[in-house]
């Protein structure tokens, strides 16, 4: 088993000089409804689903548990891939939640966001450099050119009932943080 691409970027809560970047990866709510309003066709595309992994330290500590279920997608807006996202959850959360296992092409946030008891950690922020990017792009099989700027991601651990999911945002090059739009 393979830990989770995320796993050893550097994560902090140090945010980039860019403020509209910034707005993107501090937005509480639900970022699938956050798409949807800069696009016309919003699509998931499913790069893998209920992989097995092990977890590091501080994804123990967030999940409490020693492995948990990977998903991994693209969220894309016009057919263009503007993030990475990846889930890790346990066992004991996909039995407090069983429609995590049949997400399909739904968004995550489609079914979280719908909980009224929902509560989410703070963000930890992360710049990939160019070695990791062109890793998690190699080992997760999509291809997003890498422009001038790195890309950033946020995670933070989303909770309701007993279901705990952490959630990592990757923002790709193409979509609107970087092109500054709010």
């Amino acid at each position: 088993m393979t830990p989770s691409v995320d796993s050893d970027w550097r994560w902090g809560r140090s945010a980039p000089a860019s403020s509209a970047l910034g707005d993107w990866l501090h937005e509480p709510g639900s970022l699938t409804r956050r798409l949807r309003r800069h696009c016309r066709h919003f699509r998931v595309q499913v790069l893998s689903d209920s992989v097995l992994r092990p977890l590091t330290p501080a994804q123990v500590e967030r999940l409490q548990a020693g492995q948990a279920y990977c998903r991994e997608v693209l969220l894309l807006c016009d057919e263009v891939p503007w993030v990475y996202a990846s889930s890790l959850y346990s066992s004991a959360t996909q039995a407090a939640l069983p429609a995590l296992a049949g997400l399909g092409s739904k968004a995550l946030g489609e079914l979280m966001f719908e909980a009224t008891d929902l509560q989410r950690t703070p963000f930890d922020l992360a710049e990939l450099s160019a070695v990791e990017y062109r890793r998690l792009q190699t080992r997760a099989g999509f291809n997003a050119a890498l422009s001038d700027t790195l890309p950033w991601a946020r995670r933070s651990t989303l909770s309701t009932g007993a279901a705990r999911v952490l959630v990592t945002e990757l923002f790709l090059p193409a979509s609107a943080p970087y092109r500054n739009i709010v």
